[in-house]
């Protein structure tokens, strides 16, 4: 299938430039990723600060001490809003293990690490001056197939055998030798009743022409498009060209048609509030964090929704492996582990954090009932991890997608 652009942004504005790198750079411009609305109550204020942090995390000589690149808000903190405060799992770690931790919060978008760091550094076979980078699964899969992470020492990490039997056997990285997962969401389906009239139970639902002008989707493209098609009957872990552009037709048409409203980052949460959407492509975690007496339904469709998931690699070079694969063991801990899922919000990867979260009871027994942060085994073999792309194919298909997004 021929892949176009959009008629709706002409081709020469649409269009990112040849390079790989320059493109991957300008597209990122354009796109509007959940981690940018990770911290909605924090990251304004702090916001200023991120892109001098992100150069010189990138560009300066490593650090003299064990370093962490991780995205914002996404580890415990205490009441402060101290992730290094008492009590918290990065104080625990440098109490328990002697290690002092630089812990950075500048890895807040795939593509621009990539074009700031992986490439400009790894790619010319320099270190960068993270010891462990947290890039989502697409990236890490990026980069294993370049060469550009550190094969896994599992005799450090014994806790690796907490890890989750659904990301040992990913084709891009068998037995999880390289990665180890950080944590996970759903892309799906959110709803309210009273506006769609029932219930919404599939992907079509979505271009039911009563639900006109009431429907949003995500800038994610790897959500928005792999919910679409699987509700084609397409497997999103393919990665199929022909079936995303045959997704991206259906996206596109319902556009030109005034189906979708628009297409949004975690903002879609004011529009299921004040009702002026009805059903969106949405993350599992954003509709925990809703009011319940809003009514607002979350529901992997009959034919599957996505799941992503953020890594932890370790980069070629690193010249603290060693100290990189004992944090990963110690995150893998369950206690650990609970403390941080608590915290955060999202899916753990690792056993036994359901049983540490039971026991401490009270709330934390009440998160381990939610079904959005522990997902039940029938809900689990619907779910999809988006398949990697060629590097050509990416680009291709990004662009496009914007071209639709606008």
């Amino acid at each position: 299938m021929a892949r176009r652009t959009s008629p709706r942004r002409p081709a020469a504005a649409g269009a990112l430039p040849s390079d790989p790198e320059l493109a991957n750079a300008v597209s990122i411009t354009r796109e509007l990723t959940r981690r940018r609305f990770l911290a909605r109550s924090g990251m304004a204020a702090g916001a200023a600060l991120f892109a001098p942090s992100i150069l010189a995390a990138c560009t300066t000589p490593g650090s003299n001490r064990f370093t962490v690149s991780n995205w914002v808000s996404y580890i415990d903190e205490d009441d402060s809003g101290n992730p290094e405060g008492k009590g918290t799992t990065l104080y625990e770690f440098q109490k328990q293990t002697g290690i002092d931790v630089n812990y950075l919060t500048d890895f807040n978008d795939n593509d621009a690490y990539f074009n700031k760091s992986f490439s400009p550094l790894l790619g010319r076979g320099k270190t960068i001056n993270a010891d462990v980078v947290m890039p989502t699964n697409w990236m890490a899969a990026r980069l294993i197939d370049l060469g550009w992470v550190e094969e896994l020492d599992l005799g450090n990490i014994p806790n690796h055998a907490n890890l989750l039997d659904a990301y040992t056997n990913l084709d891009w990285d068998p037995g999880a030798k390289h990665f180890m997962p950080w944590q996970a969401g759903i892309g799906g389906i959110a709803y309210n009743p009273e506006l769609t009239g029932g219930e919404i139970t599939s992907a079509n639902d979505l271009f039911d022409k009563k639900l006109k002008g009431k429907v949003t989707m995500l800038t994610e493209m790897r959500d928005t498009v792999g919910v679409v098609m699987m509700g084609q009957g397409s497997d999103a872990a393919k990665a199929d060209p022909d079936d995303i552009n045959k997704a991206l037709d259906e996206i596109e048409k319902a556009v030109d048609d005034g189906q979708i409203l628009k297409f949004t980052g975690n903002e879609y949460l004011q529009g299921l509030e004040d009702g002026s959407i009805a059903a969106c492509v949405a993350w599992s975690g954003d509709i925990y964090s809703l009011d319940p007496e809003l009514g607002i339904e979350f529901v992997v469709p009959d034919e599957g929704g996505t799941q992503w998931f953020d890594t932890m690699v370790i980069p070629k070079g690193a010249t603290r492996k060693s100290q990189g694969e004992e944090w990963m063991n110690f995150v893998y801990d369950p206690e650990n582990a609970a403390r941080i899922t608590e915290w955060v919000g999202y899916i753990s990867p690792v056993k036994g954090v359901k049983e540490v979260l039971e026991a401490a009871g009270g709330d934390s027994a009440e998160l381990a009932e939610n079904p959005l942060v522990f997902v039940d085994d029938e809900t689990q073999k619907r779910l999809q991890v988006f398949g990697p792309l060629q590097q050509k194919d990416e680009i291709a298909i990004q662009t496009r997608f914007n071209g639709i997004t606008g």
